[in-house]
């Protein structure tokens, strides 16, 4: 016998006493026992603001539960199959199996996941200085030899934490007081290999093992995944000219001028030599994160609530019939 599930939020709307009276006009033609089932029983649609309704027939979802003629077509497929020889039997129907039920919990927990893993990457750089003041050399540096393969963790772009200043530039001006990353590393300014090793002292103080640009990408994606947690209807997907424009162009503009610009290339000798500040770094870099997440963060949400409702619809099927 064919199985048509009717699953909704609200058994005695308007909605559902359509389908009902439909699909009992085909029970002739096609004919099929009708479950009812209230998802209100599950805490995943006991909030929802919106009236749920979901059909499946036998172990298929119709994609346009309203439209008739979707229902029609699905037990008239149902019936098909009914009569192959690989048909299964109603007890094995809709039983989610361990993919399925690793599929469903990893969208009930996708975003803590994200946040736990964004939150490890920006505190451990944090934690190496601090491990360094407390002098343990040996944990701070395994940080710091983790996160080189990560970032080119060069001092003078690099925020440093319990030292005379926040940050040691290549330069700084005639009449400042100012220290320079030269004068607290004793590096020249041009050993970029020099830069990355240099941890600190105990007059810089020590560096956090991300450069300045990247602990503004992953605070703000951090910062956003946090927010998001208690808005996520609030932020629609953000376009990706717009993603582009917010994100890529400023620190496009920035991070690749900078670069570009050291390389001394003979074709590029009219551009002007640009050291970023760490103002610049911090905001390009928090623009990027923040609106990489805004593009990223809610175009995963929708994917796994439609993935999620699936599974939910079939694991309240489960319930029901096992």
């Amino acid at each position: 016998m064919v199985e048509v599930f009717l699953l909704t939020t609200d058994p005695t709307s308007d909605k559902v006493g359509k389908l009902t009276a439909w699909l009992s006009t085909l029970q002739d033609p096609f004919p099929h026992q009708l479950h009812l089932i209230d998802l209100r029983q599950q805490a995943f649609f006991k909030n929802g603001a919106e009236e749920t309704l979901i059909v499946r027939v036998d172990e298929k979802q119709v994609s346009n539960p309203e439209n008739p003629e979707s229902i029609r077509l699905a037990l008239s497929e149902a019936h098909k199959n009914a009569n192959s020889p690989d048909y299964r039997p109603a007890t094995t129907k809709d039983r989610l199996g361990a993919r399925e039920r690793f599929s469903l919990w990893f969208s009930m927990h996708y975003l803590a996941l994200i946040n736990i893993i964004l939150a490890l990457y920006v505190f451990l750089p944090i934690l190496a200085p601090v491990m360094m003041k407390l002098g343990q050399v040996e944990p701070a540096n395994t940080i710091y030899g983790l996160y080189r393969p990560l970032c080119h963790q060069l001092a003078y772009r690099s925020f440093f934490i319990f030292g005379e200043q926040a940050h040691y530039p290549l330069d700084v001006p005639a009449d400042s007081d100012g220290l320079s990353y030269s004068q607290v590393s004793g590096n020249p300014s041009d050993d970029t290999q020099a830069a990355s090793a240099f941890i600190g002292n105990e007059v810089a103080g020590y560096k956090i093992a991300l450069c300045q640009r990247d602990i503004a990408i992953y605070g703000s994606l951090l910062l956003f995944g946090m927010v998001f947690v208690f808005t996520r209807k609030k932020f629609k997907p953000l376009s990706w000219w717009l993603w582009i424009l917010l994100a890529i162009g400023p620190m496009g503009l920035d991070g690749v001028w900078q670069l570009v610009s050291h390389l001394e290339l003979p074709f590029l000798s009219w551009l002007p030599v640009h050291e970023s500040t760490p103002l610049l770094r911090v905001l390009t870099g928090a623009a990027f994160g923040w609106f990489t997440a805004w593009f990223g963060f809610p175009t995963i949400e929708e994917s796994v609530r439609d993935e999620r409702l699936r599974l939910e619809a079939k694991a309240a099927i489960e319930r029901r019939t096992h």
